[in-house]
């Protein structure tokens, strides 16, 4: 069950990294940084929470930050951000989308499920949201619950990089319930 959930894990921090541009840029910062990365994340929060600090409403802000903690797996504090940025703009998928991963990481899968559905329900064709719900849902060995979700990515998103992380899911899933 480790080893699957680290396969899981891998998977979709891939597969979200890839289709988020302050993902990506904060990545290639890291990439470069000549000496301790974890150096320059710490900075980069520190700015970005001086932002925040200077304008609490700043939903910009706020949705970077919870990124930045996100990545640095500090998910407590990503949570949090994610909520008060959710508080700003209530109908911010991504928001509960990332505060449903956050909420996994910290071993609440029950919220983290209804922090997808919210997402859904905000977006229905918000694959991230589809795809963490069946991360999750996999990870916690709910296969048939799983199906759903997966399909529905691959149904929105036919030939992308998330349809292809779903049919990996998928795989997983099938490899654990052939007998």
């Amino acid at each position: 069950m480790i080893k699957l959930r680290n396969i899981c894990l891998l998977l979709i921090l891939l597969s979200l990294a890839s289709c988020d541009d302050n993902a990506n840029r904060q990545t290639t910062q890291r990439q470069q940084a000549p000496a301790n990365s974890n150096t320059v994340a710490i900075q980069g929060i520190d700015q970005m929470k001086a932002r925040v600090a200077m304008n609490p409403n700043d939903f910009a802000s706020l949705s970077a930050l919870g990124d930045m903690y996100f990545e640095a797996g500090q998910y407590i504090d990503a949570f949090n951000t994610y909520d008060k940025a959710i508080a700003v703009n209530p109908n911010c998928a991504d928001c509960f989308n990332d505060r449903g991963l956050s909420l996994f990481y910290l071993g609440d899968a029950t919220s983290a499920l209804e922090s997808f559905d919210k997402a859904v329900a905000i977006s229905p064709g918000y694959t991230h949201a589809w795809l963490s719900k069946g991360y999750v849902l996999v990870s916690e060995g709910r296969y048939r619950e799983a199906i759903a979700p997966l399909n529905k990515v691959k149904e929105i998103d036919t030939t992308g990089v998330l349809a292809l992380q779903a049919d990996k899911f998928l795989a997983v899933i099938e490899q654990n319930t052939t007998p």
